[in-house]
């Protein structure tokens, strides 16, 4: 065999090594699936279907609720928010295919409620002092009214409270916390007794069970004709009205 053809014959082996070899790397494309629609908050008693979307599109799919108390979920996708708490639900296409969602079930604070609010503690500063401002107001009964607008997590809405024979009335806004409370803050403004009163929210707590949100608040008073703070804590009791 000559050189010239020894070389051709070990040059073609190394092409095709390499084409081989270049072959080998080629992988085929991975396949993602998620559930739709992303929706992780769900009030109670609210539904959503839910669907497994993948890059393969499967024939059928298994639903599966880690906690099928807090919410269910049946073999259509069709899910059913039972109580306060959190579940993570699973979808298994035949093909292998497969996504988890976890969903936050919250309360019902959406509408209207109406109770009252017992001034549990009072300190009073300098005018609010002299004036007795927490002598009369330590132990009082205030009616309260609130009206609230729930969007996911998110909580807006007015408030109203009696003050001296009078209203303050404001904004609050806030969030549902991850065991279903709610936090508020806001501004309530009024006149009562001859001057302007301003309530600073500044800490809210409640729950809702049922028709009923219980729990406690607080906040600042300052007015411009009086000189000083005045600092309380209320506990709240509202039911909800239509």
């Amino acid at each position: 065999m000559s050189r010239l053809l020894t070389l051709l014959l070990v040059a073609t082996a190394v092409a095709a090594s390499a084409c081989g070899n270049d072959n080998s790397s080629v992988t085929a494309p991975t396949s993602t699936s998620a559930i739709s629609p992303a929706t992780t908050v769900l009030q109670v008693a609210q539904t959503q279907t839910y669907t497994l979307t993948a890059t393969t599109t499967p024939n059928t799919v298994t639903w599966v609720s880690s906690d099928p108390s807090v919410m269910s979920i049946d073999a259509a996708g069709n899910a059913t928010a039972n109580k306060v708490g959190a579940a993570t639900i699973t979808g298994t296409g035949d093909g292998g295919q497969t996504a988890t969602l976890t969903v936050q079930v919250v309360p019902i604070y959406q509408g209207n409620w109406v109770g009252t609010s017992v001034v549990l503690a009072c300190t009073g500063i300098t005018g609010f002092d002299q004036a007795g401002y927490c002598a009369r107001n330590l132990g009082a009964v205030q009616p309260v009214t609130l009206t609230i607008t729930q969007s996911g997590l998110t909580i807006s809405g007015t408030m109203t409270k009696a003050e001296g024979g009078n209203l303050l009335t404001g904004s609050v806004s806030g969030a549902v916390g991850i065991f279903g409370d709610i936090t508020l803050t806001g501004t309530l403004g009024g006149v009562a007794n001859g001057a302007n009163y301003q309530l600073g929210v500044v800490s809210w707590n409640s729950l809702v069970n049922g028709t009923q949100m219980s729990g406690t608040w607080s906040g600042n008073v300052t007015s411009p004709q009086v000189l000083g703070i005045a600092t309380l804590q209320w506990s709240l009791n509202l039911n909800q009205v239509p």
